[in-house]
């Protein structure tokens, strides 16, 4: 029931149809038929905070939503939208922040964790159907992140208009990376392996440049991302976000140090989970709710961010921690606006946190009870 709730909400953040940017992809008109990616907000009428959203797709809410629908076997629907990313790919690798889902047309900064997304989501798609479909994504993906590297440090920047390095982007590029030198040398999934290589794309290169990226950013996590009982959020700033504590704990189990997987989840619980929490929704009158707010840091937002509550509900599982109790929160939250995508938080704030259906939370939701095992 929870599982089939979860793949619900994802079908209902799949949005209109989209022409592919020419520009994008330096062909000489649209794609035929026309792409899909998801729709990231769902403003409610006459909301006019939502006017400038309506429409738009972020390619990280796409990446996650087919990383999702992979992970649960629903292949078609995660090749659809890995179809539509990899028709919009830049001739230099990368997506796009975000498309007009009317027009097509691209805007937004690139950002090296948006680029990671779409990767793991093929190399998750691959893994389960072995067909090289999407393997131009993947080996862009994994050349504009080579393309971004610091020097020294080894560790991947925001992107090109930064010169800052952020831990999430990072850790997700590690596990893109790793991902994808299994898939280089050929990778085990449900019960048979895939021939190693990607598909008319040369693999020497790119497997030993994938594994020295992997080598590199491991020691520069362990040495300056890691805090000792947190993950910091990015190379010299320690603000510290809850999705990063996730990511965070993920990659620590990786590395087999499960005792300080178990700090970094124990300080997210002492100074980012909230509770008693209302919703001014319709129906939600006499429900509460708990989960995790964005940052410790006092200077934080003070919501209830579902889309981070649902990272380290995975990454809580993964530990070995229980999580029933979580998962009631997650349901009764996400019944709240069904049949639409649960909701981002329980109040408003800045502009960057609404009261809104959203496409993050219905990928997590499903993605979090599920075996994706690329992180």
């Amino acid at each position: 029931m929870r599982i089939a709730l979860g793949l619900a909400c994802l079908t209902l953040v799949i949005g209109g149809t989209m022409a592919a940017s020419t520009r994008a992809r330096g062909a000489q008109g649209p794609v035929t038929p026309p792409d899909r990616l998801v729709e990231s907000y769902l403003p409610p009428a006459g909301d006019r905070a939502g006017d400038p959203v309506r429409g738009r797709g972020w390619t990280y809410d796409s990446a996650i939503t087919a990383a999702a629908y992979a992970a649960h076997g629903k292949l078609n629907q995660a090749g659809a939208l890995l179809d539509a990313m990899q028709g919009v790919q830049r001739e230099d690798g990368a997506l796009e922040s975000s498309y007009d889902l009317r027009s097509g047309e691209g805007a937004g900064p690139l950002r090296s964790g948006t680029q990671a997304w779409a990767g793991l989501a093929a190399l998750e798609w691959r893994g389960k159907t072995c067909s090289g479909r999407h393997d131009q994504l993947i080996a862009g993906t994994a050349r504009w992140l080579l393309a971004h590297r610091m020097a020294g440090t080894g560790l991947v920047t925001g992107g090109p208009d930064v010169s800052w390095a952020s831990t999430e982007h990072n850790l997700e590029a590690r596990a893109f990376f790793a991902a994808l030198v299994a898939t280089l040398t050929g990778t085990k999934t449900d019960g048979r392996r895939c021939q190693p290589g990607l598909d008319a794309v040369p693999a020497d290169g790119l497997l030993s440049a994938a594994r020295e990226a992997v080598e590199h950013l491991d020691h520069a996590i362990a040495t300056e991302l890691f805090a000792g009982d947190h993950m910091r959020q990015g190379l010299h700033d320690d603000a510290r976000p809850i999705d990063v504590q996730a990511l965070g704990i993920l990659w620590l189990l990786g590395q087999g140090r499960k005792d300080d997987a178990r700090t970094v989840a124990h300080y997210a619980d002492a100074s980012m989970w909230v509770t008693g929490r209302t919703v001014d929704w319709p129906g939600a009158e006499g429900e509460t709710f708990s989960g995790y707010k964005p940052f410790a840091d006092a200077w934080g937002p003070d919501v209830l961010w579902m889309e981070g509550t649902l990272m380290m509900r995975l990454a809580k599982k993964r530990l070995g921690l229980a999580v029933a109790a979580l998962d009631d929160q997650a349901d009764r939250w996400a019944a709240l606006s069904a049949p639409l995508p649960p909701l981002q938080v329980d109040r408003a704030a800045g502009e960057d946190y609404h009261v809104w259906p959203a496409a993050a939370p219905a990928a997590w939701l499903a993605l979090s009870r599920s075996r994706f095992g690329l992180l």
